[in-house]
């Protein structure tokens, strides 16, 4: 935002804050692909790493059968290496960014295990990814042009619509709320830089050529840049004035966005620089985590170990470990420990896994019996 000090005659001759101050370089926030637009939106960006964050930090674990027969075996090394760059922390955050940003996230299976299922996957930018027809039966992948064999595409869809193959883009549905937050990031960036509102204006009603104005800019930038006294002469003027800045609506926009893009993704307002709405009771960590793994993780962590899931054979699944994000303070937990032993839930070997601990000599920590006398004084207690 540009302000001014106009030095009023019959041409009514003025001189912006460029005149005086120059004009320095301003980024175009608008520039760019919608997917590097939409991140330079701090709740956008906030979100996605959220998310991202949040999934790929938890435990991956498989398993084979179902029900009461299903154990756990070791992972296979798509859950352990899934890629020959990064880690299985990186692999699953590239897979999250893309679903969150485009609503898909399509692997290029580049090798197999011995059994012929998928050893590794790299993620693949979906600007280089096409497909021939979205409301195809069996669909046909392009990379770069080039026609893909089947089988040799992994594409995890989110927010699909019924009959098509793809996955909508929140980002391409939603322009008009992240471009609205971007100008008034930009705005509030122009603000800053070009000395937000001024304290105040000088007027004169007399003619000034090009030749005084040059001296009154150079007296002027002179003694403010000292901190000093400003005497201009020729009759000027000076009358202080306030603008603030929430008259623009400026603060309001932002927090408006902010809301908004925390509903297109689920996620808690406060989480990404918005407001909640009405007045809340206090809330614990532990229940503040639970939340956010409630209504807005689980549909994640689902959709992903489905998908995952279908890497492996038919008698194999790949689940999350969600409990490893809910993290109690230490009595909390014992306590926890103690009822989940004693009702036989948990052996004494998987409680101290949980606490990154080795397991008892001599297959002592492998009792799965309960604990009739614990039981029962912890039935009492509740």
């Amino acid at each position: 935002m540009s302000w001014w000090w106009p030095f009023r005659r019959k041409e009514k001759r003025a001189m912006s804050y460029q005149d005086v101050w120059g004009s320095g370089s301003s980024p175009n926030i608008l520039s760019g692909n919608s997917t590097e637009r939409a991140l330079r939106l701090a709740p956008v960006y906030a979100a996605t790493r959220l998310l991202s964050d949040s999934v790929a930090a938890m435990p991956l674990k498989s398993y084979v059968g179902e029900g009461a027969s299903r154990l756990p075996i070791q992972a296979p090394r798509i859950f352990t290496q899934p890629a020959a760059i990064g880690t299985r922390y990186d692999w699953l955050h590239r897979c999250m960014t893309s679903l969150a940003l485009r609503g898909n996230a399509y692997g290029l299976v580049v090798s197999y295990d011995a059994a012929g299922w998928p050893d590794q996957i790299e993620w693949l930018h979906p600007d280089d990814v096409h497909v021939e027809d979205n409301l195809a039966a069996v669909p046909v992948w392009f990379y770069k042009g080039r026609r893909m064999e089947p089988g040799q595409m992994f594409h995890i869809p989110a927010f699909t619509l019924p009959g098509q193959i793809l996955g909508l883009s929140p980002i391409a549905y939603f322009a008009t709320t992240t471009n609205t937050g971007l100008l008034a990031q930009q705005f509030g960036h122009d603000w800053f830089a070009n000395g937000s509102t001024p304290s105040a204006v000088l007027e004169s009603d007399q003619a000034i050529d090009k030749d005084t104005a040059g001296i009154l800019k150079a007296r002027f930038k002179e003694a403010a840049e000292g901190r000093d006294v400003v005497a201009l002469g020729l009759g000027t003027k000076y009358r202080p004035i306030s603008v603030p800045a929430n008259e623009s609506q400026f603060l309001e926009t932002i927090k408006a966005s902010a809301n908004q893009i925390a509903a297109i993704y689920g996620v808690p307002p406060e989480k990404v620089g918005g407001e909640t709405g009405g007045s809340l009771t206090y809330a614990t960590v532990e229940q503040n985590s639970l939340d956010l793994l409630t209504w807005t993780l689980r549909p994640w962590l689902t959709r992903l170990e489905e998908a995952l899931s279908t890497l492996r054979p038919p008698s194999e699944e790949v689940k999350f470990n969600a409990d490893a994000m809910l993290r109690t303070d230490t009595l909390t937990r014992y306590r926890t420990y103690r009822i989940a032993r004693a009702i036989g839930l948990r052996n004494i070997d998987e409680l101290r896994a949980l606490e990154d601990l080795t397991p008892l000599p001599n297959g002592q920590g492998q009792i799965w019996a309960p604990l009739e006398g614990l039981a029962s004084e912890d039935t009492e207690n509740q």
